[in-house]
């Protein structure tokens, strides 16, 4: 997917998350837009990320991607088709890059976080907001991060030769534990198929049908890594 160049400012009001200071971080619903643009064009998506406990989903129009952190610290990946309401289980073992937790659970890595320059904190306690910057390898990273909830604020990363840039905006923050686990048991209840039987299952019509589209593959899953590079396995055609 191609992406943006558009600079943007981090630095925004903080006074919209003044009334969060009770938000469960281990257990909440944060809603995403994702803009990205290249030169004169511009696209843009929707994304959710769910957090229950040791579970994280990332929600996108067509495809959910949830991951359980098990209890020997690997983390196993299960790939939901929401209109469909299927899905594919892998192993560990059979996913690039999915052993981070930090990528999943709050949309960039903390590897790359540490990376960047703190540019300024705002505000205190659950109003704090750390701006950072980076640049490298052509890529100019800007940060604003929830220290409190661990959430991004905003996000972006511009490359100014290839004219391309990504921006992540969070819209809304949700913590009604209720609704929260309420999707999670309706994920919980599709009807899913283990990746390494999907070879006894070709005459299935979804399974035809999504391994045709590049769905179901061993793909690389998260959102931005260490390098800043976006892993979004699994949407592309």
């Amino acid at each position: 997917m191609k992406k943006a160049l558009l600079i943007i400012a981090t630095l925004v009001s903080t006074s919209s998350f003044a009334s969060q200071c009770d938000i469960d971080a281990k257990h909440l619903k944060a809603d995403y837009k994702i803009t990205n643009s290249h030169k004169a064009q511009q696209n843009s998506e929707s994304l959710t990320l769910w957090r229950n406990d040791q579970q994280v989903a990332h929600q996108r129009q067509v495809i959910t991607e949830l991951w359980q952190h098990l209890a020997n610290k690997q983390i196993r990946p299960i790939r939901y088709f929401n209109a469909q309401q299927r899905g594919i289980e892998y192993q560990p073992s059979e996913v690039r890059g999915v052993q981070n937790w930090s990528a999943k659970n709050q949309l960039v890595d903390a590897h790359l976080i540490e990376k960047m320059t703190l540019l300024n904190t705002q505000g205190t306690g659950c109003d704090e907001v750390k701006n950072y910057t980076l640049s490298e390898n052509g890529n100019d990273f800007n940060l604003a991060f929830i220290t409190q909830s661990n959430l991004v604020k905003t996000f972006s990363v511009t490359n100014k030769k290839a004219q391309t840039n990504t921006v992540l905006s969070l819209n809304n923050v949700n913590s009604n534990k209720a609704e929260i686990t309420a999707q999670f048991a309706k994920w919980d209840r599709f009807q899913t198929t283990d990746y390494a039987d999907i070879g006894d299952n070709e005459n299935d019509p979804f399974l035809a049908k999504m391994i045709n589209l590049g769905f179901i593959e061993h793909s690389a899953t998260g959102f931005y890594n260490q390098q800043g590079k976006a892993i979004q396995g699994g949407h592309h055609h």
